[in-house]
């Protein structure tokens, strides 16, 4: 990315003739594709060109983010950029902040003023800290939104971290997206039916205060992240329009069931389940019963599971990671449509993963921390014809590979210290990545290594987690951390 402007640049002198098809887009295509760069390379396309300095000057999205060794110079840039579109008459669709001193609140008031004259349509206010920075001494520190951004006429999406609302949530019902990171929220949420009309994404995140939430029949709510500590007493949602919901709860002193209920989620599609020593397989089970529509499945630090049985009939993906401090043992699939299944386990903690017959379909596998035999390992491929991507990382039983699975196209094999021999038969096979310190015994076709298709690793190489993704069919963003962290080579873009 650092080069990629350099190089337009000078592909542009070498074809004095040629026609710039890019700068001739309509300005409105110039600014969506500019929206996908991160601010820092935003403001380098103003270099291409006289025209492309005009786009930047013009593009509607301010993104600004600290800490700044010179707080005058900073002030003075956000008020230039705020004033720049007053005075042009143009248009602000996004106002984005990240500031790390309380001496900056004043000047926060008189920001958002002038973006609201502008007619922003999304705020994202994010007052950092430092680490003696205490949660626990809230609200003292906390910006206190100004009462003209209630009243707003313009404003649908509001993204607020370390901010204290002394207002009922109830002043947002005319918003479309709503976001509180670490807020300080005065009252209890309690929203139903109409209370908030145009709502369509929730996000609740380690609000310190807020020990319960309840949600009922919000009509365009389609996602929703909760993530909570011990404070949580009560989460109810029983919105069928939802159909992402992402749940992170550590409940050390309650039962999940005596804290949540989910069950009128009954049209929920992808879902994210990330708990601490508290969900029990009896409870687990009886909710994947009534999700008949779910299509993905994270399951991540469950430490009370012992057993997982998942039948749900639409499944097309399922994670299960972080497991290395519980107890499970076994797992059931008889999922006939699941087409990726990404498994982290415990290293030396055997866990028997049984697959029926009909989830024949399974595109993708990777395995992470795979204690097996090598009988067993065998047996559970065997199950997977189809199989064309195959990812194998720290499976230390493994001693001999042997894979003769007619549709394989990809095999990734990292850090497996006590592979001896791989053998792999598969007239589609177009890649094989070894990575780790001495490399076994590898035998392929021989097509493979006359396409440069055969590599072998010492350290781990530049993935992304975008790629896998795709192979997924998901956003590199729903990949949970253990892809990241544990894939060797596996980054976010």
């Amino acid at each position: 990315m650092d080069n990629r402007f350099g190089d337009m640049k000078r592909s542009r002198r070498k074809n004095v003739g040629g026609v710039d098809r890019i700068s001739d887009l309509p300005e409105s295509i110039i600014h969506q594709i500019m929206s996908f760069l991160p601010a820092k390379e935003v403001a380098r396309t103003s270099v291409l060109s006289k025209k492309w300095y005009h786009f930047k000057a013009s593009y509607p999205v301010l993104e600004l983010k600290g800490p700044f060794d010179d707080m005058n110079k900073f002030r003075q840039v956000v008020y230039d950029s705020l004033r720049h579109f007053s005075q042009n008459k143009l248009r602000l669709v996004a106002f984005c902040i990240e500031f790390f001193s309380d001496s900056l609140y004043s000047d926060l008031y008189s920001w958002i003023g002038l973006a609201l004259e502008n007619g922003v349509k999304r705020l994202d206010l994010c007052r950092e800290c430092n680490s003696r920075c205490k949660f626990d001494s809230l609200p003292k520190h906390l910006f206190t939104l100004p009462r003209p951004l209630f009243s707003s006429n313009t404003l649908t999406v509001l993204n607020l971290t370390r901010c204290y609302l002394d207002q009922p949530l109830s002043i947002f019902n005319s918003f479309r997206e709503l976001s509180f990171n670490y807020c300080f929220i005065k009252d209890p949420i309690i929203w139903k039916d109409d209370d908030f009309p145009f709502l369509e994404r929730l996000v609740l995140c380690q609000c310190p205060n807020l020990t319960s939430v309840q949600i009922s029949n919000l009509r365009r709510l389609h996602t929703i992240d909760v993530n909570f500590g011990s404070f949580l007493s009560q989460l109810v949602v029983a919105s069928p329009s939802i159909q992402s919901f992402t749940i992170s709860l550590f409940l050390s002193r309650h039962r999940w069931s005596e804290v949540v209920n989910i069950d009128g989620c009954d049209r929920l599609k992808f879902l994210f389940f990330k708990t601490s020593e508290t969900i029990t397989d009896r409870e687990l089970h009886s909710l994947l019963l009534k999700l008949t529509l779910l299509e993905v499945l994270f399951l991540s630090i469950c430490c009370q599971l012992n057993k997982i049985k998942i039948s749900s009939p639409c499944l097309k993906t399922l994670q299960i990671s972080d497991m290395k401090f519980g107890r499970l043992s076994i797992i059931e699939i008889a999922t006939p449509n699941l087409k990726n299944f990404i498994y982290n386990g415990a290293r030396k903690k055997p866990c028997r993963i049984k697959v029926a017959e009909c989830c024949c379909n399974l595109e993708t596998l990777v395995l992470c921390d795979y204690f097996a035999t090598e009988r067993t390992f065998h047996n559970l491929i065997s199950k997977f014809p189809l199989l064309e991507n195959l990812w194998m990382v720290e499976c230390d039983k493994l001693g001999r590979l042997k894979l003769l699975n007619p549709q394989l196209k990809r095999l990734h094999v990292a850090k497996c210290c006590n592979l001896k021999a791989v053998m792999v038969d598969g007239p589609n096979l177009i890649e094989f990545c070894y990575i780790g310190l001495n490399a076994p015994k590898i035998t392929v076709p021989d097509f493979v290594k006359a396409s440069g298709g055969l590599r072998f690793e010492r350290e781990p190489s530049t993935y992304s987690s975008s790629r896998l993704g795709e192979l997924l069919g998901l956003k590199s963003e729903h990949l949970t951390s253990w892809v990241i962290g544990h894939v060797p080579g596996w980054r976010e873009c």
